[in-house]
């Protein structure tokens, strides 16, 4: 079995960049009309990607509060503390479409999941886990956010493996593609042939192949093998400016320069962790290796470090790291007390679905009822170009 969780506050934003020029100003949706071609435009998307897929069970996750604000960054303003919303936007129409676009997909019959303090990466993760392991079922995230890329991986059982794989829709550029990212032996599992069995000829048909197989054959589409584990630790050591998460340790040279841990400095620091060559290391482990860490990152920073590093690790594993090792206990509780309830959803066949079924009965389409959605994609093109 195949299911889809989508990343609802990043497909939002990018619609938004879309209809309405997001970048160039051209769109507050302010008006009605403008808050009207958003909520088209999401459920335009969201249709192909379901069709194309059809999978047996659909996720949406949104965006509350971060408890990762709370976390004390001494470096910085913390956590995202950098970040800034663009003031020519009514955000509060945004919300409230985004609001009522997730009310909509429940009545549809699919998951919506918000929990309060935690962000929409951390309910994804917190999904992919449930689904994965104890379900042992394949799991397609949608999302243009490379930062989910780190819970690409393959979970073998039964002589079998379930795969969480990332697919990102969104075209950028001239020569820009699709990309679906997978883990090192996605392929060979896609490419083996399954044995067939002669009495029932149906039954030799691998279905969720036939679901991956959609994604990769479809235009301009690109696979990407990943190292989820390493996107990891690169964060954990290199930081991420997007959300204002410094490295691991910065130091001032000879010239008052500020130095950080990057890339080439990460892969020495991996390089004298391993004590042999073929050994991986994973998060999980840093904390009771924090002396080494230590010794490692001042052997390359040529510092005399005055550092409690198993706090900084610590730290930073929280920060960066989608694990539901490093979350608050009451954001696992909430979710805990949730999932039953909407696994026992009943299946729905989305292979049809388009923009009409996703916005029945609503002003969005009750107002141009005889509207398709080539015309719709017609009108959004005038507007700033197709995203697919």
């Amino acid at each position: 079995m195949t299911n889809l969780i989508f990343d609802l506050n990043n497909i939002a934003h990018r619609s938004m960049f879309v209809v309405g020029g997001y970048g160039a100003k051209q769109f507050t949706f302010d008006s009605q009309s403008e808050v009207d071609q958003l909520m088209r435009k999401m459920a335009i998307d969201i249709a192909y990607i379901i069709r194309l897929i059809n999978p047996s069970r659909i996720i949406f996750a949104l965006d509350s509060r971060s408890w990762r604000k709370d976390i004390k960054i001494d470096e910085n303003e913390g956590y995202k503390g950098t970040r800034k919303k663009s003031s020519h936007i009514n955000w509060d129409n945004v919300y409230a479409a985004l609001n009522e676009f997730s009310e909509l997909m429940a009545s549809n019959g699919m998951v919506v999941s918000k929990i309060e303090n935690a962000e929409a990466d951390d309910v994804i993760a917190l999904w992919a886990n449930e689904i994965q392991i104890n379900l042992n079922q394949h799991i397609i995230i949608v999302s243009g956010d490379e930062d989910l890329r780190q819970l690409v991986n393959e979970f073998p059982y039964e002589h079998k493996f379930s795969f969480t794989t990332v697919f990102n829709p969104f075209m950028q550029g001239k020569n820009a593609s699709r990309k679906l990212y997978v883990s090192q032996y996605f392929e060979e599992w896609l490419n083996t042939g399954d044995a067939v069995d002669f009495m029932n000829m149906k039954g030799t048909i691998d279905l969720d192949k036939e679901d991956f197989r959609k994604i990769i054959t479809s235009e301009r589409t690109k696979l990407e093998v990943v190292d989820g584990n390493m996107i990891a630790l690169r964060k954990i050591f290199c930081g991420d400016d997007g959300d204002n998460i410094p490295a691991i340790y910065s130091w001032l040279n000879d010239k008052e320069a500020v130095i950080r841990i990057t890339n080439s400095k990460f892969e020495k620091i991996y390089e004298m962790l391993r004590t042999f060559p073929e050994e991986v290391i994973i998060p999980a482990n840093l904390l009771e290796r924090s002396d080494e860490i230590l010794k490692a990152i001042k052997s390359i920073s040529k510092q005399n470090i005055a550092l409690n590093m198993y706090d900084r690790i610590e730290r930073q594993l929280k920060l960066v790291v989608l694990n539901k090792e490093y979350f608050p206990k009451e954001i696992i509780q909430i979710f805990e007390d949730v999932k039953a309830i909407e696994l026992e959803r009943p299946k729905i066949n989305y292979g049809s679905l388009n923009m009409h079924d996703l916005l029945e009965g609503t002003r969005y389409v009750s107002e141009q009822n005889t509207e398709n959605e080539a015309n719709i994609f017609k009108q959004i093109d005038r507007i700033a170009g197709k995203l697919f």
